[in-house]
Parts: structure tokens; sequence; C-alpha cells
């Protein structure tokens, strides 16, 4: 019997969300094809290193991307389109995706549509004519469906176990130590306004533009100029005590990534305070959380005076963690499509 085949649309670099559904997919039994979007936009050596003349060319790219994207469905006729948020398709090229594939058109929507980094006016509009759209934050559901995006469902964020794992080491950070207090994460004003408060803890900070922020001048604040995804960000949560988890305000009430990403390393998560991190991670069983800066401060305090209690918290965690990966939701997406379930030993992506 063939194996389905599966066509993912995404970008494939190191702890990209499109990789680890490609694992997902190909530990499942399922036959995976990419467009990469990445090589979409960056055709030239001039377009990989400039971002302004990519954001110049915009429009010609989204419309050869998407012709190009529809022409490979045509010729594969793949069982399954997945495209992960997927800018650059208007509503008109996902109808024609659907004209020219074998199976339904998803898509896996990472970030808020309503928000600012949407890149599209026409975003809801567009969400409406995938087969089904899938979204990470329940509290964003009802809205899409009152705005006509019939299709959308709920499905968290998730974790890959080959990256994020208990004794999980990678190359020593360009500081030459560890650090007990760590956060992974583009810099914003709100999460340095938290970090602020943990003054005098010994705290490793990694993420795009966190070099010039006011606590890089901290000496207790280590800002590292490498940056760490996938397997390497693993490592950093592995060797530390406590992961920070600050959300961006479009993530509130809900969740994001690094929810399901530190506790499988056997690490504490302090994490702001949200419906959707309790309900995945009850506080005080399986990770601590703060409503304020200053609940930051006094729960990291009292992490680093109770080593036992850190170390209970780290336990559950992991065990909480444990059935929340990407193969996981991988057999979702089938069991909500209809579409054949795993035809291998679920649980383990293809290596």
């Amino acid at each position: 019997m063939a194996r389905p085949r599966v066509l993912l649309i995404g970008e494939f670099s190191e702890g990209a969300l499109a990789l680890y559904y490609e694992r997902a997919f190909a530990g499942a039994g399922w036959v995976t094809t990419r467009y990469d979007m990445w090589q979409g936009y960056a055709r030239t050596p001039a377009l990989s290193r400039s971002r302004m003349l990519r954001r110049a060319l915009r429009p010609f790219l989204w419309h050869r991307m998407s012709s190009e994207v529809v022409a490979r469905a045509r010729r594969q006729q793949p069982e399954l389109v997945v495209t992960f948020k997927g800018a650059f398709l208007g509503a008109g090229s996902v109808r024609e995706l659907r004209r020219n594939t074998g199976g339904p058109v998803v898509v896996i929507y990472p970030d808020n549509p309503y928000g600012e980094y949407a890149l599209r006016p026409d975003a809801i509009s567009v969400l409406a004519e995938f087969d089904r759209a899938y979204i990470w934050g329940r509290f964003l559901v009802p809205r899409l469906q009152r705005d006509g995006v019939c299709s959308v469902r709920y499905l968290p964020f998730a974790h890959d176990p080959l990256d994020y794992c208990p004794g999980r080491t990678g190359p020593a950070p360009e500081c030459g130590r560890g650090h007990p207090i760590v956060f992974i994460g583009q810099y914003y004003p709100k999460r340095e306004e938290w970090l602020q408060t943990l003054a005098g803890h010994d705290v490793g900070i990694w993420g795009i533009g966190w070099r010039h922020a006011r606590l890089a001048a901290d000496r207790g604040f280590c800002v590292h100029r490498e940056q760490v995804r996938g397997a390497a960000a693993g490592a950093v949560y592995a060797g530390a005590r406590v992961g920070i988890n600050i959300l961006h305000a479009q993530n509130v009430p809900a969740h994001n990534m690094r929810t399901f990403e530190i506790p499988p390393c056997r690490t504490v998560m302090l994490s702001e305070a949200t419906e959707e991190v309790a309900e995945f991670f009850p506080p005080g069983e399986a990770c601590l959380d703060a409503r304020t800066p200053a609940d930051l401060r006094s729960q990291v305090d009292r992490l680093i005076q109770d080593p036992a209690l850190a170390a209970a918290l780290a336990n559950d965690g992991r065990k909480r963690g444990q059935s929340h990966t990407y193969s996981d939701r991988v057999r979702a997406i089938l069991q909500d499509l209809t579409l054949p379930a795993a035809l291998t030993t679920a649980g383990t992506p293809a290596r």
C-alpha cells in the first residue's frame, strides 16, 4: 500500500515549527515533501542579505511563490497540504491549491492573525478559504468564527523530544559558563521590565535584540551574542535550574512554544500566569507562575532557596510535558480530517 503524501509549506530552519511537523509526519508514516519559503524569498545572494530588498519586492515574490506552490501541488497531488502561516498565499491562491491537489489544504497559524505580525490586511479572509485553519490560542477561536473562519480549530503548540529532553547537551556558550536561570526569546520592552527584577541573580539571556537593552550593562545578566534554536535551546534549558517564560502580549491569555519546550528538559518553568499555561502545567505542581514582575522575583528567590521544591516541580513538569509532542498534534490533525492514522509506531519523530 502506497504511503500517503503531505506537502509542507513553511520555513525549515533549526527550531522551526514546519521542521518539527515534518519530523512528526514522517514518524507517522507519511511521505513528506517541502516548499521552503525562505528559499522562495531569498532567491539570490542579494535577497538573502537584504530584508529591505525582500520587502520592496514582496508583491513580485509572493506572486511567484504562490504560482510555484500551486504548480507543485498540481504535479505531486498530495493527500494533504499543510502551510505554516504562509502569508504569501492570498485567497485566490488557496482556492487554486484546493482545486489542484488530492486532499485537504490546511493552515497552522502560529501568530495572532489580528496582530501586528499578520503581514496581510486580508489575513482573516484568507484563513476562511482553507479546508481547516488551526490556531494555537483557544481565545481566538470564537472571534475567528464570528469573522467567517468557520473551519477554525484549536491546536496548541507542543515540543519535539529530539530537541527538548533531559540531559541534552550542546556547545558551551561564549561566556564559558552555565547559568541557573535562563531566558530565550526576542527582546520586547515588557520582557526587559520583568527580567530587570532579577538583578542580583545569575541570569543567562539569548535572543534577538537584547545586546542593546539596558539590563545588558548589569553584571548579573549575561546577554549572549549567539542565537540558540532547536537542540541548542534544549541544551540551554536542560543545563539550567529555572527557565523563564514571559509571553508576548499577543499570546496572552494563551501560551507559546516555550510553554511546552521548557518542562520536557526537566527544568522548572517559571511562566507568566495565563489560563492555558495553568491548564497544561498546574502552578505549584508542574511549574510556578507570576502575574507581575514582582511575582517573578519572589518566585525565583523561592526556587533558588528550596532545591527540593525545584526538583519536584521539574519532575512533574517533565511527566506532564511528555504527552504534548508534535507527533501527538499530527495524530489529532489526521483524526480531525479523517485521514489515515499513523502507519508506524507513533510518538517518536523520524530521525
